[in-house]
Parts: structure tokens; C-alpha cells; sequence
């Protein structure tokens, strides 16, 4: 069966979870700091909510579809239970979410807590679509 195939389902699932982790860490929690940097941010509607979401469900097909792989060719310590699953998690983040934000951040005038809170909602896409992928495959 093919890698897309195996993670698609899954990584939908996950996906559309950290659609609604997401609205709770940038929504809810660090919403108000945005206000403290007006000029950096476009007006919000529909279709920047819808291509956020879109975001989030494409990043949750590809993780589990890139944690499927690690899995199927048994690659270290990554494809070993529900803490490699964590490991690869935090490592994917690692790579990808963590140094764009970050530059992001030395270059676009933003609030602190606004970039920690974009942190947390990737990192919780990467943790929510390997822990969803590591729970699918082991059933």
C-alpha cells in the first residue's frame, strides 16, 4: 500500500485537530499581543482563516506521509513507539517551523509572545500528526 495512501486519513484527522489547536493558540491565547504591532498584520477574513486551515491539513498529511516512510523503513530510534513518533515530532518541527519563525521574527517586527505562540501552534500540528499516524499504524 502506498505511503499517501496509508497517511492520508490520518494526517486529514490531524489536521484538522490542529485546525481548532491553532484558532486556541493564536485565537484565543496570544490574540491580544498581535494589537501591540498594528502595522505588521493584514486585515482578517474568511479566505486568510480558510488558507491557514488549508495550511495546517496540508502540513498534517505531509508529516504523518514523512513519519509513515520513517516507520516503513524502520529508521533509528525515530521508528520506535510512541516516543519516536515524539522524537520525530520535535525534530520535523526542529528543522522546518523553528528557523522560519524564528528568521521571521528577526526581520518582521513582531511581539514576542505572538512568535511563541507560533511556535506552539507547529509544533503542536507536528506532535498531533505523529502521534495520530504512530496510533493509526499500530492498530
Amino acid at each position: 500500500m502506498s505511503t499517501l495512501r496509508i497517511a492520508i486519513i490520518p494526517g486529514l484527522i490531524a489536521g484538522i485537530i490542529s485546525v481548532f489547536t491553532s484558532w486556541l493558540w493564536m485565537g484565543v491565547i496570544f490574540h491580544r499581543f498581535q494589537k501591540e504591532t498594528p502595522e505588521t498584520w493584514r486585515a482578517e477574513g474568511l479566505r486568510s482563516y480558510l488558507g491557514a486551515s488549508l495550511l495546517h491539513v496540508w502540513a498534517g498529511i505531509g508529516i504523518a506521509c514523512l513519519y509513515t516512510l520513517i516507520v516503513r523503513f524502520q529508521m533509528g530510534l525515530f521508528a520506535t513507539g510512541f516516543q519516536g513518533s515524539l522524537y520525530f515530532a520535535i525534530c520535523i518541527w526542529g528543522a522546518l517551523a523553528l528557523p522560519i519563525l524564528l528568521e521571521s521574527a528577526i526581520f518582521v517586527r513582531l511581539h514576542r509572545l505572538v512568535v511563541l505562540g507560533q511556535l506552539l501552534d507547529w509544533l503542536t500540528t507536528s506532535v498531533l500528526a505523529c502521534t495520530i499516524i504512530w496510533w493509526w499504524l499500530g492498530r
